[in-house]
């Protein structure tokens, strides 16, 4: 039996998965998407071939402002076929998709006011999935960058 204690890294071994090389050179999605396979590190001591999804378009927070977003996704060490691959890549779009909704999406506390919440806005801090749809957090945990940084910015 192998155990593994905390200080060991995980490894997971597959073949490159060509059929996902392929299909995401050839995707087409809107303007202002890109699709790249990448080997990197995504931080957290994450490395490994990633899906990188950059996102351009209005920023949730300032909609006046054109923001260019990466979206990172680890390739499962699989070996689909076609089919099973394109409905992963396609499945990582609606990721991205509800992750914007979610930060887009506000609740104004009366018709016409200025102030609104984010009910929906996603968790981007350490250990969080930012994908996850969660509707009880801190202000604080919002704001947090994936880097664990606080960003004054966000309301």
């Amino acid at each position: 039996m192998n155990t593994c204690s905390d200080t060991d890294a995980m490894t997971q071994a597959a073949p490159y998965p060509a059929v996902l090389a392929s299909l995401v050179e050839r995707t087409r999605y809107k303007e202002g998407w890109r699709f790249t396979l990448e080997n990197l590190d995504r931080g957290q001591r994450s490395t490994g071939l990633t899906l990188v999804i950059l996102r351009q378009g209005p920023d949730s927070y300032h909609p006046d402002r054109n923001l260019p977003v990466n979206h990172y996704f680890i390739v499962p060490a699989a070996s689909y076929n076609l089919r099973s691959w394109q409905r992963w890549l396609f499945d990582r779009i609606r990721d991205v998709e509800s992750h914007e909704a979610a930060e887009f999406f506000q609740i104004c506390d009366s018709p016409g006011s200025e102030y609104a919440v984010r009910p929906y806005a996603p968790l981007h801090g350490p250990g969080n999935d930012p994908y996850l749809i969660a509707e009880l957090a801190a202000d604080e945990e919002r704001r947090t960058s994936f880097r664990g940084e606080l960003n004054p910015d966000s309301p």
